[in-house]
């Protein structure tokens, strides 16, 4: 990272960040071509898991090859825009790499389910058994397991 002052390097303020977010973009290969889709995702344990239909582009792209990127910022203000020479921009933000996997195990798929779910839910309501019923079967699950990330902030900390 370029710019040292900005970089957050404590992995649980990193973690923060991923649990906060509420879209992820995640980068896949598509031969020489990048392919950027943003998704929404739970993050648990150093693995973001995700859904989506149990063909297309994404899936084929996984199935090629499983290295990925991912990105999200949350906290994004601009501060002092009705003076340009001061402005700036806000934000916290995280990039990661990993590998995808399709999840296969029923198990594991209602558990990656579960992490999605908790995502989106208040602090009360997370942990809480969800109804899935059926619906479980007509979709895909995939988890990203974590090879290193990166946590960057718009202005040092000490300006915040």
């Amino acid at each position: 990272m370029r710019r040292n002052d900005k970089e957050i390097t404590d992995p649980r303020k990193i973690a923060a960040i991923l649990k906060s977010a509420e879209i992820i973009h995640l980068g896949l290969l598509d031969g020489d071509r990048p392919y950027i889709v943003p998704l929404n995702f739970g993050y648990a344990e150093n693995t973001i898991y995700f859904h989506c239909a149990r063909e297309g582009k994404k899936l084929d792209l996984i199935k090629r090859h499983n290295t990925v990127c991912f990105q999200t910022e949350v906290d994004v203000r601009v501060l002092n825009a009705d003076h340009v020479p001061d402005c700036t921009t806000f934000y916290r933000s995280v990039i990661g790499y990993g590998k995808a996997y399709i999840i296969e195990d029923a198990r594991e798929k209602k558990q990656a389910a579960d992490v999605l779910m908790d995502q989106y839910l208040g602090e009360e309501e997370m942990g809480r058994k969800h109804q899935y019923g059926t619906c479980m079967k007509d979709v895909c699950m995939v988890k990203i397991e974590i090879d290193s990330m990166t946590g960057k902030q718009g202005l040092p900390e000490q300006e915040e």
